[in-house]
């Protein structure tokens, strides 16, 4: 038997990534302000400028996908150290595009975007992987 909720997890994932995403359009503002160009390619499509609705809501998507992991590990031996080990692999890999960009896209975009992607995990990850619980 699960230890937490399933309901629960999702909700608590959300949040954390509603969170997520108001600090980080806290930061992408801070960085307009600074003037940093914060253009990114988008596949088929081309360099397009980040709105604060895109970030917010994959930093809500993110938060829900942390909590389907949660809820697949919850329960299981080691499920907090589990979910903090996955979770810390899907960072890495979402930190890879960022490495991808093109010319185009300056390196202060890069290091702003790999901030919000840090501050996700941070407000993601500890929140859902204290509601776990191991056998």
């Amino acid at each position: 038997m699960a230890s937490v909720s399933n309901s629960r997890l999702f909700v608590e994932g959300g949040v954390a990534g509603f969170v997520a995403g108001a600090v980080s359009t806290v930061m992408m503002l801070a960085a307009e302000s600074a003037e940093v160009p914060l253009l990114v390619e988008v596949p088929n499509i081309g360099l397009e400028p980040l709105s604060w609705v895109r970030i917010v809501a994959l930093s809500v998507v993110s938060g829900l996908g942390a909590a389907l992991v949660a809820l697949l590990v919850d329960g299981r031996r080691s499920a907090r150290r589990t979910f903090t080990i996955i979770a810390g692999g899907f960072l890495l890999l979402s930190l890879v595009p960022l490495v991808t960009q093109p010319d185009a896209v300056p390196l202060t975009t890069r290091l702003v975007l790999a901030a919000m992607h840090i501050i996700a995990y941070v407000a993601i990850v500890p929140r859902l992987a204290g509601r776990l619980r191991a056998r």
